[in-house]
């Protein structure tokens, strides 16, 4: 929950700072120094905990444990990674604002790179908040019927063909499915428009470096 609220936080004061005439810190002070390596610290870790906890993650779960031990494992990283991710850009959002004061005499490119990171902030809130939520609820009721059908024990990979095949005689199973894939898709989708925006603001970074 404390990341709720320094996510919070960080917003607002992102919203302050863009909005203020004067600039925080000079552009080659040691104290703009600090403020780019804390903006890009904080996109790296959001970024690589996405990548590391959700999609590698994910994956070595997948194809490792029961069907229904993934699963809750995934219940209790995924909702703490979205947290993470959210602070994480939260602030990076808030030092790349700070970086370009007075924000009157930023350029339309950095307008949309601010926007982007605080619709980024968004998904991961909409994921942790709604999605993520809504979508174990779900799966927690689908591990019940599958239990009672005898599936759930064996691998994660024989586990869904065994789903698959149950459901195409259980009506109860296969409402189930049904009901968890509509909670799924728009947490799969927040998720990818939260890797889509970092990336992107990754790439913008990247054509800045003189290397």
């Amino acid at each position: 929950m404390w990341l709720l609220f320094v996510s919070a936080f960080v917003l607002f004061a992102t919203v302050g700072v863009a909005l203020s005439r004067d600039g925080l810190v000079g552009s080659s002070s040691p104290a703009a120094t600090a403020v780019k390596a804390a903006h890009l610290l904080f996109l790296a870790t959001s970024l690589g905990a996405t990548i590391w906890a959700i999609l590698v993650g994910g994956l070595v779960m997948f194809l490792h444990l029961p069907r229904h031990t993934m699963g809750r494992l995934r219940g209790k990283v995924f909702p703490v990674c979205f947290a993470l991710n959210a602070a994480c850009t939260a602030v990076s959002a808030a030092a790349f604002a700070w970086l370009r004061h007075p924000w009157e005499e930023a350029t339309a490119d950095e307008r949309r790179q601010l926007a982007l990171l605080i619709a980024t902030v968004g998904f991961d809130l909409a994921n942790l908040l709604l999605f993520t939520p809504r979508t174990l609820k779900v799966m927690q009721e689908r591990h019940i019927v599958e239990r009672g059908l005898g599936i759930g024990n064996q691998g994660s990979l024989d586990g869904w063909r065994s789903n698959a095949r149950a459901s195409m005689s259980d009506a109860s199973l296969a409402a189930a499915n049904k009901r968890f894939r509509a909670a799924h898709i728009p947490s799969a989708v927040a998720l990818l428009a939260s890797i889509s925006g970092l990336a992107t603001h990754s790439w913008y970074l990247a054509g800045k470096l003189a290397l």
